[in-house]
């Protein structure tokens, strides 16, 4: 049988998702371990992408196969209740065996959380970056719609050639709300690389707290351009809002 699960996680305090040879603090090796003791065998999950060292999740999908038949409201109980405060399961179903976590999915959203404050709270530096200079949200609206389409994102990965079948990706929408202190921008998109989204956040910041003109974002977005965008947005600001398929 195949088990579809969405979880949501405060990854602050883990090391990223993917599971690493050499340090078992990942929400992958964590929730591994929890299901082989539910299962009694070896279980391996299969996740709708990756997240870095302290990156969060609202939606995160992941997929993972055994002969054994578990109701899913009780394995989605029994989860819960041997997973971290930090890891909890929002929903478990049985998929069809043709259903994968990352290669079915047809859409990301990602969510990015600003601070536009230079006084930091100490229970919330961990859910948001946070920006000293005065942003300028329109002007971050106007750059951020230079995302929008299809392009190369070459420049806004750190991905190397030989490790992406295409640098192509497009961005459906990017989303702006501000209040007095807070900017949220949510990203709905194809797919993205590998720092994809906090190097597009990084470019945004520069252009609307006015340290690079916005025709900076044009430039990197072009094809016959080689010059990485050197600006990488924080990592906890940063959520896997949601995966659609």
């Amino acid at each position: 049988m195949k088990y579809k699960c969405i979880v949501s996680y405060d990854g602050y305090g883990f090391n990223g998702y993917q599971r690493q040879k050499h340090d078992k603090n990942t929400i992958q090796e964590v929730i591994e371990n929890v299901l082989s003791t539910i299962f009694k065998e070896k279980i391996i999950i299969y996740g709708s992408g990756r997240t870095d060292k302290s990156v969060h999740a609202i939606g995160q999908v992941f997929h993972f196969e055994s002969d054994k038949n578990v109701p899913v409201n009780n394995l989605k109980k029994a989860m819960n209740e041997m997973l971290p405060l930090s890891i909890q399961i929002k929903s478990c179903e049985v998929v069809s065996n043709e259903f994968h976590a990352r290669y079915s999915s047809h859409k990301k959203v990602y969510v990015y959380k600003i601070k536009n404050t230079n006084e930091k709270n100490v229970f919330e530096d961990r859910y948001y970056s946070y920006v000293k200079e005065k942003i300028d949200v329109e002007l971050l609206k106007e750059a951020a719609s230079l995302f929008v389409g299809e392009h190369n994102f070459k420049n806004f990965t750190t991905n190397k050639i030989e490790e992406v079948e295409s640098f192509n990706k497009t961005i459906y929408d990017v989303k702006v709300k501000s209040t007095k202190e807070r900017i949220e921008i949510t990203f709905y998109g194809s797919g993205f690389l590998r720092y994809q989204v906090r190097m597009m956040v990084g470019a945004l910041i520069v252009v609307s707290t006015n340290k690079k003109d916005i025709s900076f974002i044009s430039k990197l977005l072009k094809d016959n351009v080689d010059e990485k965008c050197s600006y990488k947005a924080d990592p906890q600001g940063l959520y896997l809002k949601r995966v659609i398929y």
